[in-house]
């Protein structure tokens, strides 16, 4: 028996053009989002990189696709791979990317001035943290002057989104959808972790949003307590947090709404301040002023 063709020979051609188009359309924007998933799963294990089972573990997809666009990313400079360990870390092309942003997108330096005057105004320690995929990332710490410490959260800390009150903020004030699968996909993560199950999540999430801030005290931690907002962008959308953090005897209900409000004024400068800068016109390339060369009898010469 010969080969039978599967293409439908009474299908206009420009219509099976268009369907070849938007397969590939498809799977080229599956690919995108497949490549962003791994890049975000092997941030999550920060410095010392993640092998190749724990990224497929992590994103569950195939192993043989990941293994593709681990390669494919280490080519690309995106990702590296360590010469002893053979694990994947984020590589130098994130760096350049990264710089290529300038100050603009830089909340570090932008809140920088806004987490001393918390520090300062309250003695607490403070903290700003940014969502990295499924996680909140902790960016910076300014630790307070009031004697008496509680748990501290480390710089480049990454914990999943709705885990503490300084990512908490970056989930609960995100549309419905997304914060339904942030949720499920942490589902698996959290596994085992009573504290943290998807019912208990969604039911923090209600309770930051009617309150308008997060709150948190962990049986783990009796002694602690911390409050969260989040960083708005002009879609409403938040782009990072801030976190305050006291012993439990220094924070009773009424010091809690003052410092929510403490940390809301200090949210809404950040956030303006934000949107100012990346309203500025981009500053025109130098070399692209260099005129071209024209050519003249025995060479070139500038124009």
């Amino acid at each position: 028996m010969g080969y039978k063709s599967t293409v439908n020979p009474f299908q206009p051609v420009h219509m099976m053009r268009h369907g070849m188009r938007a397969n590939a359309q498809v799977d080229g924007a599956q690919s995108i989002r497949r490549a962003a998933q791994i890049l975000r799963v092997v941030a999550s294990f920060a410095g010392r990189g993640a092998t190749l089972g724990e990224a497929v573990l992590a994103s569950g997809l195939q192993k043989a696709t990941v293994h593709r666009m681990l390669r494919a990313l280490c080519e690309e400079g995106l990702l590296e791979q360590d010469e002893l360990t053979r694990n994947y870390r984020i590589g130098v092309g994130v760096f350049a990317l990264h710089a290529s942003m300038g100050d603009r997108f830089d909340i570090r330096s932008l809140a920088h001035v806004a987490l001393e005057r918390i520090r300062d105004q309250t003695e607490d320690t403070v903290y700003l943290a940014i969502r990295s995929g499924y996680d909140g990332l902790c960016l910076a710490m300014h630790e307070g002057t009031y004697p008496e410490k509680t748990l501290r959260l480390s710089v480049q800390d990454r914990w999943p989104l709705g885990v503490g009150a300084f990512s908490m903020p970056l989930l609960a004030f995100l549309p419905d959808n997304e914060v339904d699968e942030i949720i499920e996909y942490n589902a698996g993560r959290l596994a085992g972790h009573d504290l943290y199950t998807a019912a208990q999540l969604r039911t923090r999430v209600s309770d930051a949003r009617a309150r308008n801030y997060a709150v948190n005290t962990m049986e783990a931690y009796p002694t602690m307590c911390a409050i969260g907002v989040p960083v708005l962008d002009a879609q409403r959308r938040p782009i990072a947090s801030i976190c305050l953090t006291a012993v439990i005897s220094r924070m009773p209900p009424e010091r809690r709404r003052r410092i929510a409000d403490l940390l809301w004024a200090e949210s809404v400068k950040i956030s303006e301040t934000w949107q100012q800068l990346r309203s500025v016109g981009a500053q025109a390339d130098s070399w692209r002023s260099i005129p071209p060369a024209r050519a003249v009898e025995g060479g070139l010469a500038q124009a």
